[in-house]
């Protein structure tokens, strides 16, 4: 990676790790129990063999690699859920690129988890069951997603909104 190329990709990391540790304390406040729980948190030091482009893709790699970042559990409906981050910088809310891949692994190994995409458009916060996603490349929120306050409804609207500006302040906007 060159310079630029290079710090681009540690602030997007970065931004990425702000965005998921937002969503956490968002979940947290609004009465959730959330415990880290990708590959990120718990198995940090595989990071960068698992990164390494001829490292196989095995079966394991892609489960590992997939694991979604958050177990969160709503104490009210006794659920466990488990739950992916992303972060895009979709210039729109109906144009969020996801790579089909990726959305084929979380289907393999983490059929149902709970896929939350914030953006700096539209309502910021968005949720969709993995099982209800197709596998394609680009995604409109309005209509593949639901409202972040729609799946985890314990989630009130003031601390939606104060989130929301803080996203999109991570985001640059």
């Amino acid at each position: 990676m060159g310079g630029d190329t290079q710090s681009e990709f540690y602030d997007n990391v970065l931004e990425g790790n702000q965005i998921k540790e937002l969503v956490k304390v968002l979940l947290e406040k609004s009465g959730y129990l959330v415990l880290p729980y990708g590959y990120e948190s718990t198995l940090s030091g595989l990071i960068s063999k698992l990164g390494v482009k001829d490292t196989k893709k095995s079966r394991t790699v892609r489960r590992i690699k997939s694991s979604p970042d958050l177990l969160v559990f709503d104490d009210k409906r006794k659920d466990l859920m488990l739950v992916e981050v992303k972060m895009r910088k979709a210039p729109e809310e109906t144009r969020i690129l996801i790579y089909s891949r990726m959305i084929s692994n979380y289907k393999e190994f983490w059929n149902d988890s709970i896929l939350v995409i914030v953006v700096p458009c539209g309502n910021v916060f968005y949720a969709q069951r993995v099982v209800e996603l197709e596998g394609k490349e680009e995604y409109n929120a309005l209509l593949d997603f639901e409202k972040f306050e729609n799946v985890f409804t314990d989630v009130r609207e003031e601390n939606l909104s104060h989130f929301k500006a803080k996203a999109l302040r991570i985001m640059g906007k």
